[in-house]
């Protein structure tokens, strides 16, 4: 321990050291006074760099916080205020000095995001009076108004444990200078002989950058070619996309092709600034006169030369689009099925995508892409970005980072398989104290998700109703691993809210029972929602997860619990996982998930009969819902997904009654006198019949099912099925037909040689027309 003068005579000689070897220091204050101290920590700063650029993070809304705000501010020129919900707007900028206000509100997101803004050379001050007392996100995890604080605990001790981190804490003056290497500031390397114009490798940062301006050429070759770009934050791999899109459109024209067109996709259109942002910077360096097209959020959308034209289009309408190539920013956000449909669709991809990091994926989304593009044959070229820009490689603070949020948890290699099995109830106490053990049960966790939030690990350690649930062979091999958050038994007041179209944290199934199937009661029963649950990669696809599931029921019914269910996006391979284990599809929400890319679906296994028959009427309505709005609010979502939702609620079935004139038009259409579209009511009405049919015990191929609905029930046009099927139309249409013949002769035993014509009295005795 070390005086106050001490203190800050340490933290002078840290920020010389940081500015010349290009790495970044941290000041945590928490102590009462705490507004004193962050007042002394910026005027020692502004000695010591006397206009710096500065980022302030903090809660608007929350008393006293603007006020705080505008006394800091009066120290600077160059100040951006930032409210912690719009801090993505910000990704792309770079400060000299980040101060994070956290007196109203720690969230483990906003430190991640805010911190990485820091350049090397930089500091970045987090403040508060208590870390813990009277904040807004740990005030939403709270279940009857308890809550436990393991992951401020460990996030502290991890604040001690780094180096390049100082610490004015209650009485304590602590110095944690940095003493290891770093390396060198990243600097540009133009190729001797470049495949892309000099021009565009003149505008890099790093050598890294340069190697991806070259890899895009790939790009150019024949065939069917796939690109994919991934990195951590902060590695330049927008830029350095931008400027190959550049490259890319000067290499194409040199080839005389007339009219290139390239579109950008992502999550959003900021998401894709920083892409169109230094495609432009690139063409202008190439002395093209540009025509720019600006969004009213002013981002550019589009980018016009003589020749060419570089466009963002939202991720849906890119599918449907043409042109030389796609590129998909943020990849890993729109998730595996919406890849699957643009490496139908187009001929060339690039897929650039953050790995860990805050907002990244992680290594679950590379393999689950490495098997997508193996399995569809398609040349591919994998390029990683791993040099930092805004410090060197080394930076203490990053390695801190990382460590505190856990952004790069991966799970161990499991061990001792002949041993066995353990079902096992994790002590969370113990687990946050035990980092080997946490990153080995966290990191199988983080498998399951394409994208993670580091919001997610709070919430499971502190959440006084979340549950860890694991399976380990041996003494501290842990093979599966699940997350359960224990739901129901609301209050009246919180049914009327649902009712009433209100929100409340947690709770989420019982939520949207109430607000779409409307039935009070099963507000009243105890459910366990099962957040995640994953297997280690190795062992994936050999049925643990199963067990685990299968353990983890035999538990909630011997508690006494009513439900065991679970809420993911729509993908087909998890809904496929859910399903097989017994779950019934309930709801599916009728909006997509921007950030994630997909509609949030809703399974639940019944104990309870009175769970039972809710579930059994929820998914009636789901289906009827299904059904009846596939042309319009689903008719985004992808008909492989509508194909399990539909099977799998077979458990409820309606019948459908056809006239006789709809099944004469018919006959007509399966004798090749009466085209699809003249046919098209009866189709769908057999279509719907098919569908509802609980009681049957045969069924059509996967191909014939998936053509009636993404056709018949979404009204797709002939091209989107086609690429959904990797067909041609010819074949389309014959798949209708073959599905309807077969729905002809099981219902009404009729084929195409069958009579057609009616008279009244046929009509009439169908008893439709009275």
């Amino acid at each position: 321990m070390v005086n106050k003068e001490q203190f800050y005579d340490q933290i002078r000689k840290a920020l010389e050291d940081g500015n010349t070897r290009y790495y970044r220091n941290l000041i945590y204050i928490e102590r009462d006074d705490y507004f004193d101290h962050v007042k002394e920590i910026i005027s020692l700063f502004l000695n010591f760099k006397s206009n710096p650029s500065v980022a302030y993070g903090f809660v608007p809304w929350a008393s006293g916080s603007k006020e705080r705000m505008r006394t800091i501010k009066e120290y600077f020129s160059k100040f951006d205020d930032i409210d912690y919900a719009n801090a993505e707007y910000y990704l792309g900028n770079t400060y000299d000095l980040v101060i994070l206000d956290t007196v109203d509100n720690f969230q483990p997101i906003n430190i991640g995001r805010l911190v990485d803004l820091a350049r090397g050379g930089g500091l970045i001050i987090i403040y508060t009076n208590n870390l813990i007392k009277d904040k807004t996100f740990r005030t939403s995890i709270m279940r009857n108004g308890l809550i436990l604080d393991e992951y401020e605990k460990r996030f502290k001790r991890k604040l001690y444990e780094h180096e390049g981190i100082f610490i004015i804490d209650v009485n304590e003056y602590i110095p944690k200078p940095f003493s290891g290497n770093t390396m060198p500031k990243a600097e540009k390397k133009v190729p001797r002989n470049p495949l892309m114009p000099k021009e565009i490798h003149e505008l890099s940062l790093s050598e890294d950058q340069n190697r991806v301006i070259e890899s895009f050429t790939y790009l150019l070759s024949g065939g069917q070619r796939a690109l994919v770009l991934t990195a951590a934050r902060g590695r330049g791999k927008s830029a350095a996309t931008g400027l190959s899109i550049a490259g890319l459109i000067e290499k194409l024209r040199e080839r005389k092709e007339k009219s290139i067109r390239i579109i950008v996709t992502a999550p959003s259109i900021a998401s894709a600034s920083q892409v169109m942002s230094f495609a432009k910077l690139g063409l202008e360096a190439l002395g093209e006169e540009l025509s720019v097209k600006v969004s009213d959020t002013g981002h550019i959308k589009s980018l016009r030369g003589d020749y060419f034209k570089l466009e963002y289009v939202p991720p849906d309408a890119a599918i449907e689009d043409e042109g030389e190539l796609l590129i998909i920013d943020e990849a890993a956000a729109l998730g595996i099925n919406y890849i699957d449909l643009a490496l139908r669709a187009w001929k060339k991809v690039a897929l650039v995508t953050t790995v860990h990091g805050y907002e990244g994926s992680n290594k679950a989304f590379l393999r689950y892409l490495r098997r997508l593009i193996e399995s569809k044959r398609i040349r591919v070229k994998w390029v990683n970005m791993e040099q930092p820009l805004r410090y060197a490689k080394g930076d203490p603070i990053e390695k801190w980072l990382y460590d505190a949020l856990l952004l790069d948890a991966e799970p161990s290699e499991p061990q001792y398989l002949n041993d066995t099995m353990i079902y096992e109830d994790v002590d969370k106490s113990e687990l946050a104290n035990d980092d080997n053990r946490l990153r080995a049960i966290y990191g199988i966790m983080v498998t399951a998700h394409y994208k993670n939030n580091p919001d997610d690990l709070m919430i499971m350690l502190d959440g006084i109703h979340h549950k860890i649930k694991a399976i380990r062979i041996g003494e501290n091999s842990y093979i599966a691993a699940c997350q359960i958050a224990e739901e129901g038994e609301l209050s009246d007041n919180m049914v009327d809210i649902a009712l009433k179209g209100g929100t409340f944290d947690g709770d989420l199934i019982p939520d949207r029972i109430i607000k779409h199937v409307r039935i009070k009661d099963f507000a009243k029963l105890r459910g366990w929602r099962i957040v995640r649950i994953a297997v280690a990669p190795e062992l994936q696809d050999k049925g643990f997860g199963s067990e685990l599931l299968k353990m983890i029921y035999e538990e909630a019914r011997d508690k006494g619990v009513d439900w065991v269910g679970s809420s993911f996006m729509s993908d087909q391979k998890v809904l496929n996982f859910w399903i097989k284990n017994g779950f019934i599809p309930v709801h599916i929400s009728p909006k997509k998930n921007e950030k994630l890319g997909d509609y949030p679906v809703v399974v639940i296994r019944p104990i309870s009969d009175i769970a039972t028959k809710i579930v059994k009427i929820s998914a009636y309505m789901l289906k009827e819902k299904l059904l009846n709005t596939l042309h319009d609010v689903y008719f985004n979502m992808n008909p492989e997904v509508v194909r399990l939702m539909l099977t799998s609620t077979k458990i409820v079935s309606k019948t459908i009654n056809v006239s006789p004139i709809i099944l004469d038009k018919t006959i007509s259409f399966l004798q090749g006198v009466s085209p699809y579209e003249s046919s098209a009511d009866g189709i769908h009405m057999l279509t719907l019949k098919y569908f509802w049919d609980g009681e049957r015990d045969w069924s059509l191929t996967q191909d014939e099912e998936l053509v009636l609905i993404a056709k018949v029930l979404q009204g797709k046009p002939w091209s989107y099925v086609s690429t959904v099927l990797s067909s041609n139309r010819t074949h389309i249409y014959e798949l209708i037909y073959s599905a309807i013949s077969k729905l002809m002769k099981k219902y009404y035993n009729l084929t195409a040689d069958s009579k057609v014509g009616l008279t009244l009295k046929d009509v009439m005795n169908s008893q439709q027309y009275d």
